[in-house]
């Protein structure tokens, strides 16, 4: 019955796919003298992708917390694996941080490129630099943007203390930081939402799951008055604490 549910939903997705590479393409041509309009048009329907994405997959996702945050937010989560994006991506609509090897990925990249993800590159020092200007840039244009500072997926059970270098594109900008905690509700342990060692049996495992269950907590937001490692402290305080209390 899984691999039958698995088949299906490939399917669709090939469908939704097609359907919202032709938008960004779209986008990009009738906006590329105005980045402003485009970055608001890719913005809108990353968020139509990832409700759609949440429905094809059957993704269900309660929010705990005022989701309405203000524009130029950075908003910062724990990361499980890759239904992570699609669950944050419906709740808010924002650009992702995402790590540099996802431009060489098959498909997958293409609709990164079209959707302006800002990719990371952590282990280039010169990198880092271009990195926290590029986020400035998105929060400064009143754009949110979304990441995990921890840098890494984890089984779900605890939350890993978070690189501290993306936080000063907060302070450069004067934006607040937005902790958010996610959590996923199933009987394996860990959740079938954790990348694991290797991405194919991952996605696999999640197209074959009838149903997976997540809560987006969205917690107080912290004020960019702060150096970069307070707000990296104060943020992981949160979610941390917040996950461990659950």
């Amino acid at each position: 019955m899984g691999y039958f549910i698995a088949v299906i939903r490939v399917g669709m997705y090939v469908l939704v796919f097609g359907v919202f590479v032709v938008i960004g393409v779209c986008g990009h041509v009738l906006f590329f003298m105005s980045p402003s309009w485009l970055l608001k048009w890719i913005a809108f329907f990353a968020q139509l992708w990832a409700r759609v994405t949440c429905r094809v997959l059957n993704i269900q996702v309660q929010i705990e917390g005022d989701a309405s945050i203000k524009p130029g937010s950075l908003i910062v989560a724990n990361h499980v694996g890759s239904p992570d994006i699609f669950v944050l991506g419906a709740t808010f609509k924002g650009f992702f941080v995402s790590k540099a090897e996802i431009a060489d990925w098959p498909l997958f990249s293409w609709l990164a490129r079209l959707g302006k993800t800002v990719f990371a590159d952590r282990s280039k020092r010169q990198q880092v630099k271009v990195l926290i200007g590029e986020i400035q840039q998105r929060l400064n244009r009143d754009q949110c943007v979304i990441l995990f500072p921890e840098a890494q997926a984890t089984d779900g059970t605890d939350v890993v203390p978070f690189k501290s270098a993306v936080f000063e594109s907060a302070v450069l900008a004067s934006r607040p930081v937005v902790p958010v905690e996610i959590r996923y509700h199933d009987e394996n342990q860990p959740t079938i939402a954790y990348y694991g060692d290797s991405f194919a049996s991952h996605i696999m495992t999640i197209l074959k799951a009838p149903r997976l269950l997540a809560t987006v907590t969205v917690l107080p937001e912290i004020s960019a008055g702060e150096d970069r490692q307070t707000l990296a402290a104060k943020s992981y305080k949160a979610i941390h604490d917040k996950h461990m209390s659950g």
